[in-house]
């Protein structure tokens, strides 16, 4: 678990930041991830969306993220998290 989550950026094959919709959709498929701490890396295998509405009664405190799972071709494997269009390295399994 990495706390805090470390910032990432998940690009698709284009180059382009891979977003996900409201409705839980992803832009494209997870190519490449890039952080200050792993560099880039090429994403072999990916699983996700899995969209995620918490507290969705309580305004103040509601939050709207999606996880995704990424492996890498040097075999790390990632959940990944975007919120607000930000990505967040959240844990390394190992």
């Amino acid at each position: 678990m990495h706390t805090p989550p470390q910032p990432m950026e998940v690009l698709d094959v284009a180059g382009t930041p891979v977003r996900v919709s409201g409705r839980g959709f992803a832009s494209a498929a997870p190519a490449r991830v890039r952080s200050a701490s792993v560099g880039v890396c090429v994403v072999e295998s990916w699983a996700g969306p899995w969209p995620v509405e918490e507290r969705w009664w309580d305004t103040a405190k509601a939050r709207r993220l999606a996880r995704f799972q990424l492996l890498t071709t040097e075999g790390r494997l990632w959940l990944a998290v975007v919120e607000g269009g930000a990505w967040w390295l959240s844990a390394e399994y190992r």
